[in-house]
């Protein structure tokens, strides 16, 4: 995906509210999960060893494999991560901090992103929710679902707890909306058409989405409405 299909993806989406460079990293960091989740769904051809997919790629794994570099520049300029770490679970954030090595802690999730490159991805994920939880606490609201529970928890972290989650816990890394594939499949459709009016209203809806799960309680990623 080149820079200037960036570029051009970002300014229609971002528009002048994030204009200061914050959402650089997010269009980055979505590349690369639309780059993971493509070669997944390219994985799943003949003579390819069989692997459970997540909820999201129901009925539209053909879809997957046919989106274009233009149409993952589209996505990945979306104003929210595409992928998620439960930034709205603070349970689960308080589990590094309070850890020790002989601890019994809760059975790993398997991960959804494997393979070359997997682990500097979730660390990047990672990162950066650390970051804005420390330094942009709205931005980590709009772009990550964080609730300010959450922030807290997270920001207080070192990095050794954060390197603790890569190694222990990968799975805590998903798609954003994993079980919602009607979700995924207006996304998808979205980018596609190359619609301008039509990727912003989809954006604004996974926005809404995302608010609506930390204003519901005991809300988990993949629960509320969907598109």
């Amino acid at each position: 995906m080149d820079g200037e299909g960036f570029g051009m993806a970002a300014r229609w989406r971002v528009g002048e509210w994030l204009a200061d460079g914050s959402m650089e990293a997010v269009a980055e960091i979505n590349a690369q999960c639309l780059d993971f989740l493509c070669r997944l769904a390219a994985g799943q051809g003949a003579g390819a060893p069989p692997r459970r997919l997540p909820e999201m790629f129901g009925g539209q794994v053909d879809a997957w494999r046919g989106l274009g570099a233009a149409a993952q520049a589209q996505l990945a300029a979306s104003p929210y991560l595409l992928v998620e770490a439960g930034f709205d679970d603070e349970a689960r954030w308080a589990l590094p901090a309070r850890r020790m090595v002989q601890d019994t802690h809760p059975a790993p999730r398997e991960p959804v992103f494997t393979g070359p490159g997997a682990e500097v991805f979730v660390r990047g994920v990672l990162i950066f929710g650390w970051h804005l939880a420390r330094a942009n606490r709205q931005l980590a609201r709009v772009v990550l679902g964080m609730s300010p529970a959450c922030a807290t928890r997270v920001a207080a972290l070192r990095l050794r707890d954060i390197d603790w989650v890569v190694e222990h816990h990968p799975g805590w890394v998903r798609p954003r909306w994993e079980r919602q594939p009607r979700v995924w499949r207006h996304l998808l459709g979205a980018a596609r058409e190359s619609d301008t009016a039509l990727l912003t209203q989809v954006s604004l809806r996974g926005l809404q989405l995302m608010a609506a799960g930390m204003l519901s309680p005991g809300a988990r990623p993949g629960a509320g409405a969907a598109l």
